[in-house]
């Protein structure tokens, strides 16, 4: 029902070929060839700094320059001097060293064979001989004054203790020197060192209570106990003195005093007590 009803409303309009031109559509060249790559399965995916890790090993570098942004390109890898105290040194570098070694070495080589160096016996000169000479003095004078500071740093000490060394063997050793011990003037050697006499103690008179006269002998001071140690019964006793201490000192802590004894007035004459007028009353405040 509601299609008749529309019906007097549509129009379908059928466009006319105007004329034989063939019109296609327009497709950049850059499109095109981007089909092309997708429509084959060839990959050109670009290689990361991990797929040339991979393919290198331990040979791969990181290339540090590469983003260098310079006005000239051409200078990203160009060969940065070392600079050593003031010195190039490259200066000091020889690039052909290594060929120049082994021209050397054939060198070498080829004297060996002919026999370059059989004629070692050939008689020094006498510059050489006095050379050898004053090197041998040189050597000689060093180890005499090696051997001297040796002797002046050793500290001497008994290389036997005086218990250990019996008079017999002190004899025979004396006696295969020629020296004879028998004598009589040499028996205070075998003796051993009495005892000395003690002194007999002193009597003492009583003294009586009321002489004060006299003066008294000076009798061993007691050694006084440390002042944080004296009054203290044991260890728990102790640890809990340090920790009252402790807890005392908080409040001057906070105050930024030196001590239990640190009373020192900062201000001996604050401004609200020593400026303006005196009113009717009181004088402590103004």
């Amino acid at each position: 029902k509601k299609v008749n009803d529309v019906m007097n409303r549509l129009h379908v309009a059928m466009p006319a070929k105007r004329d034989n031109k063939e019109r296609p559509p327009c497709i950049p060249e850059s499109v095109q060839s981007l089909k092309k790559t997708m429509d084959t399965d060839v990959k050109s995916k670009k290689k990361s700094l991990r797929d040339l890790e991979i393919e290198e090993g331990d040979e791969y570098t990181v290339d540090l320059r590469k983003h260098w942004n310079l006005p000239n390109e051409e200078e990203k890898y160009d060969i940065i001097p070392e600079i050593w105290q003031g010195h190039n040194v490259a200066d000091f570098i020889d690039p052909d060293i290594m060929k120049k070694l082994d021209e050397l070495e054939k060198e070498e080589e080829m004297r060996e064979q002919a026999g370059y160096y059989d004629n070692e016996s050939e008689e020094e000169d006498d510059e050489m001989k006095e050379i050898r000479k004053t090197a041998r003095k040189i050597r000689e004078k060093r180890n005499i004054i090696m051997l001297e500071s040796k002797e002046k740093r050793r500290v001497e000490k008994p290389k036997l203790p005086r218990k250990k060394m019996s008079t017999d063997k002190m004899n025979r050793e004396l006696g295969a020197l020629g020296i004879e011990m028998d004598s009589d003037e040499d028996t205070h050697l075998n003796q051993m060192r009495s005892r000395s006499k003690s002194r007999k103690a002193l009597k003492r008179k009583r003294e009586e209570s009321m002489d004060v006269d006299k003066p008294r002998s000076r009798s061993r001071s007691v050694s006084k106990a440390p002042r944080d140690q004296s009054g203290v019964r044991d260890a728990k006793m102790a640890r809990k003195v340090k920790t009252i201490g402790r807890k005392a000192q908080v409040p001057r802590n906070r105050e930024a005093k030196k001590g239990e004894g640190d009373r020192v007035i900062l201000n001996m004459k604050p401004k609200h007590l020593f400026a303006g007028k005196r009113k009717g009353g009181k004088t402590d405040r103004r």
